[in-house]
């Protein structure tokens, strides 16, 4: 009777602080018993801390990191492009509001032109 009892990775996790350095990371394995070919246990043992200096990584893990930096740059971009268009919006806004402003006084304006020029129709009225 062959009885094995292996340990494998399963999972890694490695988070990232604000400055985007490697903060922490911990690693899941699995533990697979079997006895002459059968699996008489397969479990996923519980989380353990991982160093991270050393630790080897695969083309996957280089081609995610790729992408993600990728992706990153990306979206920094959108941000800078969005950022952009935001301050433009605001200028018109800004300028749309002192042309409502001017506008305003000049209907103020022509108000009080109108009730001066009905009040003289008035007088003349009174008049004749």
């Amino acid at each position: 009777m062959a009885i094995t009892d292996i340990t494998v990775p399963y999972e890694i996790l490695i988070r990232f602080g604000e400055d985007g350095a490697p903060h922490g990371a911990h690693v899941q394995r699995r533990r697979i018993v079997e006895l002459d070919g059968e699996r008489l246990k397969d479990e996923v043992l519980p989380a353990e801390p991982l160093a991270l200096e050393g630790f080897p990584t695969s083309a996957i893990m280089t081609g995610a990191l790729q992408e993600a930096l990728v992706r990153i740059q990306q979206l920094q971009d959108q941000i800078e492009a969005m950022a952009a268009e935001l301050d433009t919006a605001s200028a018109l806004g800004q300028q749309a509001e002192a042309q409502i402003a001017t506008l305003n006084a000049q209907i103020e304006a022509l108000q009080v032109a109108q009730d001066f020029a009905n009040a003289r129709a008035q007088e003349a009225d009174l008049q004749s």
